[in-house]
């Protein structure tokens, strides 16, 4: 790689390697002069990844031997192209790059093979299946390989308190109930009829509307006859729960047939009937009442109600109207009356409910990303993380997202795919593994952690490293350029500036269940004090991370809804944990990350996930975005929407109080590492440089490729400069394009 004596043919060799076949050292192939290794930072995972020129051509012993290779083993087979240069000092050979054939490239023309080559290995295997959905629970690679059996952790769930509140209201069309009787035999009498609730907004289970129109048949005095289900607006609670009800109900009773009664009696009540199956009458509120013809005809009445009610589980409420008299004794007696004019519209239920603690499977961050590496590669034990690792993996210590976990809304319901089908009761397991692609997993971790992605080698061995976005952009010079470097171009890099920018998640907030508008955690918009251009920053999670949706999927577990799916079953969600006792796990709150306790949400003190809501989410990246704010210092980043409660104040330890739908001053961001400006250069790539490139520095006890960090150079002025890497040519003239150090 770069300049070569072209006058020894004997500095550079290719070798060509396959486990059917000992190594065969091949005649040179055609275009090996001009063959190319161009390095490039990903935009997308932010590390350094080596592009090839697939320009060679192999003659002779190298194409008989991809020819033998091919008609064997076929166009899956691997053969991997190894170029080796002699060190210039020790005359030792030394490999420069390899790469691997793709034999599905394969081409035959004159007795020349041409076949494309690419850096193969971990990153063609992941490029290849990214995007491809992974059971995390499967036993086998994509290929067939074993894997290990899943183990998941055990996530201890306190519960989050949450404010519940259903409301309805009686529409216009549906004002009016009739209660209707009648008798030839002088006997009591009496119908019961709901006062006809139409619920507007559903956050209880058990709340439902009221079927207009439903006269029920009560000849009781005391009105203790069973109620019915269609005149319930609160049917057989799920469990114990303290309800505060709050209405003003307007009506006007008139008689369309008041003929041969006796006695007379018509109430408001409120009814709270247990038992769910027969509907026994627990106790009852009369509310409004009267005996007196004259007083109701066309009279109208308004009744306030404000009231806690506890119910217990299977317990019933019910808001009706009620008739009740005796006929006189040979006549044909007939009551019928008319309720009209039914105005409630402030009906509100409102609770602070809770459900006791359970727990749920889950699976670590490390271990996640691991398996869908062997998945996804073939590859067991390839991922490298001082970010994600933990002591018991062999680290030095627990990273800083080391115990990060996810788990997903069947686990969370407490589904497990050993549970049995009950052919019986024809109840068939309706769970479903964890399932996401590496793509769609990486991109959740980049969104949320602020995580970066690069390959490396040990020894023969691709190894996968992930960690913080930054430890890609090294704030240490490990590359120095010996000579002056030419043909300068310097540019803005537009890309690198942002007018707004989007964080959070793609789900959270938007709940068939309502209070949606207390989670913080779903997606929030900023603008920035750029206005020349109109560029995006998005860093939006599929993963979710909302304790609401969390929470709503947790009430309805497996044993009371066995058959029934929600809208939460597949998806998976972020889990902020720390270690509990007996290999337990425990979701953080506020005390484990926070100054003091956060406001602007209901029950803080239950609300989990915090350090991950879209605020603290844009501040994790503050250091990338912020490189176009060089000159603006004083200005701001200001919120400007959020699909939910974007009033929530957090004050991480250590660091200001900020407001979900407040503003950071640029200032007070993270400083940018770079600035928007790219520099284009050419400086020769001898030996003892793509040495300094192809090395690695120790840095704080933590070796470091040396692509990521600081390239120092000579400029065009004189004088010393630095740059991160975004592109390397060697070959010839050495062609680097960086992006300016922000000193």
């Amino acid at each position: 790689m770069g300049n070569v004596n072209q006058g020894y043919f004997d500095r550079i060799r290719y070798i060509l390697r396959n486990i059917h076949f000992d190594d065969e050292t091949i005649t040179e192939p055609e275009g090996w002069k001009s063959d190319e290794v161009e390095l490039e930072r990903s935009k997308t995972y932010h590390g350094i990844f080596q592009q090839f020129s697939n320009s060679l051509k192999f003659v002779d012993d190298g194409a008989s031997y991809i020819n033998t290779v091919r008609q064997l083993y076929g166009i899956n087979e691997r053969i991997k192209l190894i170029r080796e240069e002699r060190n210039p000092k020790t005359d030792v050979w030394e490999q420069t790059y390899f790469g691997f054939l793709d034999l599905s490239t394969w081409e035959s023309q004159e007795g020349k093979i041409s076949v494309k080559f690419n850096s193969g290995g971990m990153e063609q295997a992941i490029k290849a299946r990214d995007s491809d959905k992974v059971e995390i629970d499967r036993i086998t690679t994509f290929d067939g390989y074993p894997v290990d059996s899943l183990q998941p952790i055990t996530i201890e769930v306190d519960g989050r308190e949450i404010f519940l509140k259903s409301e309805y209201k009686v529409k216009p069309e549906e004002n009016r109930v009739e209660l209707n009787n009648s008798t030839t035999a002088g006997n009591t009498r009496g119908s019961t009829v709901g006062v006809p609730l139409n619920l507007f907004s559903k956050s209880h289970e058990n709340a439902q509307s009221v079927l207009p129109g439903g006269n029920v048949g009560d000849n009781s005095w005391d009105r203790t006859a069973p109620g019915e289900v269609s005149n319930m607006f609160f049917a057989v609670s799920d469990r114990k729960r303290t309800l505060h009800i709050k209405f003003t109900i307007k009506f006007t009773p008139a008689f369309l047939d008041f003929n041969d009664v006796t006695n007379f009696r018509f109430w408001l009540r409120f009814a709270h009937y247990k038992d769910s199956n027969d509907f026994n009458v627990r106790e009852n509120k009369m509310l409004f009442s009267s005996d007196s013809y004259s007083y109701l005809d066309n009279k109208t009445f308004s009744i306030s109600f404000d009231q806690v009610i506890n119910i217990e589980a299977g317990d019933s409420l019910a808001l009706v109207f009620d008739q009740n008299y005796d006929g006189r004794d040979g006549h044909g007696s007939r009551l019928n009356m008319l309720v009209r004019d039914i105005v409630c519209n402030d009906f509100t239920i409102e609770e602070d409910s809770f459900v006791e603690k359970s727990t749920t499977k889950g699976i670590l961050i490390y271990e996640l990303c691991d398996r869908l590496l062997t998945i996804c590669t073939n590859q067991k034990n390839s991922l490298r993380s001082n970010l994600l690792g933990r002591t018991d993996l062999g680290y030095n210590f627990d990273g800083k997202w080391s115990l990060m976990g996810f788990t997903h809304g069947f686990w969370i319901r407490g589904f497990d795919k050993n549970s049995p089908t009950d052919e019986a009761a024809k109840v068939e397991n309706l769970f479903k593994p964890l399932s996401t692609s590496f793509k769609e997993n990486y991109e959740s971790l980049n969104a949320v952690l602020a995580v970066g992605i690069g390959i490396e080698k040990e020894g023969n061995k691709d190894v996968l490293r992930i960690e913080e976005q930054s430890f890609f952009y090294n704030r240490n010079v490990t590359v120095r350029l010996p000579n002056q470097v030419k043909k300068v171009k310097r540019n803005e890099a537009p890309d690198s500036y942002f007018s707004s920018l989007e964080t959070g998640y793609d789900k959270g907030g938007d709940y068939d269940e309502a209070m949606g508008l207390d989670e913080p955690n779903a997606k929030s918009n900023f603008t920035t004090v750029i206005n020349g251009l109109k560029n995006t920053f998005s860093k939006v999670s599929k993963f979710r991370a909302d304790s609401y949706g969390f929470e709503f999927a947790r009430r309805k577990p497996v044993t009371l809804n066995n058959t029934e799916d929600t809208s939460y079953d597949n998806d998976i969600w972020f889990n902020d944990l720390k270690r509990g006792p007996n290999n337990v796990f425990l979701q953080r709150k506020w005390q484990d990350d926070f100054a003091k306790l956060p406001t602007g949400i209901f029950s803080p003190t239950t609300a989990f996930n915090l350090r991950l809501s879209p605020f603290n989410i844009m501040l994790r990246h503050g250091w990338f975005f912020g490189a176009g704010f060089d000159k603006y210092q004083d200005e701001f980043v200001r919120y400007s929407s959020s699909t939910a409660n974007s009033k929530l104040t957090t004050q991480l330890i250590g660091k200001p109080e900020y407001a979900e739908n407040g503003v950071v001053q640029n200032a007070e961001l993270d400083k940018a590492r770079f600035v928007c400006e790219e520099i284009e250069f050419e400086h020769v790539c001898d030996y003892d440089v793509m040495k300094q490139i192809n090395g690695t520095t120790m840095i704080n006890g933590v070796p470091v490729k040396n692509i990521y960090g600081l390239i120092e150079f000579v400029n065009e002025f004189n004088q010393v400069e630095k740059g991160f890497l975004l592109n390397l040519k060697p070959t010839g003239e050495g062609k680097f394009k960086v992006i300016k150090f922000n000193n």
